[in-house]
């Protein structure tokens, strides 16, 4: 096969191959930025499944009512609020689930 035939015959191959790349990119655009709920300072976070949703809020709560205790001066160790303001999170939840 003589040189310049096979040349060209690359270029060809490589030319299709670009034009496949900017298809797939083209398609695979949309799906991923429509996959995207909200960015952040932390970068984008997908949609959330509904169990990532509650423990969010739950954490949210947490994160509240540990602050609620230091603030109030029950307990001064941040470590020890938290477990405590866990344990009250739970009985909350658990006790309105049974009375709704």
């Amino acid at each position: 096969m003589p040189k310049k035939l096979w040349f060209a015959e690359q270029q060809q191959i490589k030319g299709n191959f670009m034009k496949l790349i900017l298809i797939l990119s083209i398609s695979l655009a949309p799906i991923v930025f429509c996959s995207c709920s909200w960015s952040s300072k932390n970068g984008w976070s997908w949609s959330d499944s509904d169990s990532v949703k509650r423990e969010k809020e739950q954490n949210r709560k947490i994160r509240r009512k540990t602050d609620r205790i230091l603030e109030v001066g029950r307990i001064n160790d941040r470590g020890e609020a938290r477990r405590q303001a866990k344990g009250e999170v739970f009985e909350e939840e658990f006790f309105r689930s049974l009375n709704p």
